[in-house]
């Protein structure tokens, strides 16, 4: 089976499963940030949970889903985890790749399950595009890929809707674009991603993508995201998608700016998934903690994870 093959199977007839996701994120791993493991391989240290490291760090970074949260429910002890790091005068952000939500609605929901958090605690990939398109006007039409309700107006951009049944109605509004904006897979098939392939292929521009993740949970299964569709498109069209979110750079960057500059070995990311929070964060220089209870990893081994993918982070803890 080739690998066309296997994504059409994973698209069309069955959901994708952790085991997979892990694979593909190997497979486009060149297109991820680098990070040059060490010449002697160390096991990551092994905790019970953040608490022990509450003193070793000078501020955290989490992750949200599988490390606060499963769904609108917070995860057990992690509210109060959140509230005695604050107590002791320890900055916590939360770094989310969620990219069809507003700032607002997010704050809303982590405030509903009993965060107590600030608008200057929260970097979303959704705010990390907003504030690139303020810096710099995008000039032209742009094709938002996105249901109505992720409200493509306030991204500041003339944009066209590219929803809708996959007909030459929807491939003539494609060919009119001067670039793309992909925010989300609701509603995306198979034909809807053939017509944007064939446009993108006829004639390249610029895709923009909100949402760098392969994969994210959905109730009990797992769905494609944007970065999955992006890098079929890089891989069929050639074109090189400009990500935000984790694991690239400047999110990493953004939040250490939020922070007041700190040294970036003084501050840890707690995230559940190697390929995103922990190579962020390791490539930015800061200390990394993967939990293993929820999220992306759960069920697979997790010690043949790390060793498959290089990437080790520091502290191994089944939640914080």
């Amino acid at each position: 089976m080739t690998s066309s093959d296997t994504i059409s199977t994973i698209h069309d007839l069955m959901p994708p499963t952790p085991r997979w996701a892990f694979s593909e994120y190997e497979r486009i791993r060149h297109r991820l940030p680098r990070h040059e493991s060490p010449a002697v391989a160390t096991a990551p240290e092994m905790q019970p949970s953040l608490g022990p490291l509450a003193d070793r760090y000078d501020a955290f970074i989490f992750d949200a889903f599988g490390v606060l949260n499963i769904g609108d429910q917070a995860l057990l002890h992690a509210v109060t985890r959140f509230a005695e790091l604050q107590q002791a005068g320890k900055p916590c952000l939360i770094l989310s790749n969620a990219a069809t939500a507003s700032t607002a609605r997010l704050l809303e929901k982590y405030r509903r399950m009993g965060f107590g958090i600030g608008e200057g605690q929260l970097i979303s990939s959704r705010w990390l595009l907003e504030q690139a398109l303020a810096d710099n006007p995008r000039r032209g039409l742009w094709g938002v890929i996105a249901p109505l309700e992720a409200n493509p107006q306030t991204l500041g951009v003339n944009y066209l809707s590219i929803q809708g049944e996959p007909n030459v109605s929807l491939r003539e509004r494609m060919d009119r674009c001067d670039g793309f904006i992909f925010l989300s897979t609701r509603d995306w098939t198979r034909d809807h991603q053939a017509q944007l392939e064939a446009s993108l292929a006829s004639y390249p521009r610029p895709l923009e993508v909100a949402n760098p993740d392969l994969v994210a949970p959905r109730g009990d299964r797992l769905t494609l995201e944007p970065g999955f569709f992006s890098h079929q498109l890089a891989d069929r069209t050639g074109i090189t998608p400009v990500f935000y979110g984790k694991p690239y750079s400047p999110t990493f960057q953004a939040a250490l700016e939020r922070l007041g500059h700190p040294d970036p070995s003084r501050v840890l990311m707690v995230g559940d998934t190697l390929h995103t929070d922990i190579l962020g964060g390791l490539s930015a220089g800061m200390g990394t903690l993967l939990v293993t209870d929820h999220g992306s990893l759960s069920g697979l081994d997790i010690g043949a994870c790390i060793t498959r993918s290089g990437i080790t982070p520091d502290v191994v803890a089944p939640h914080i």
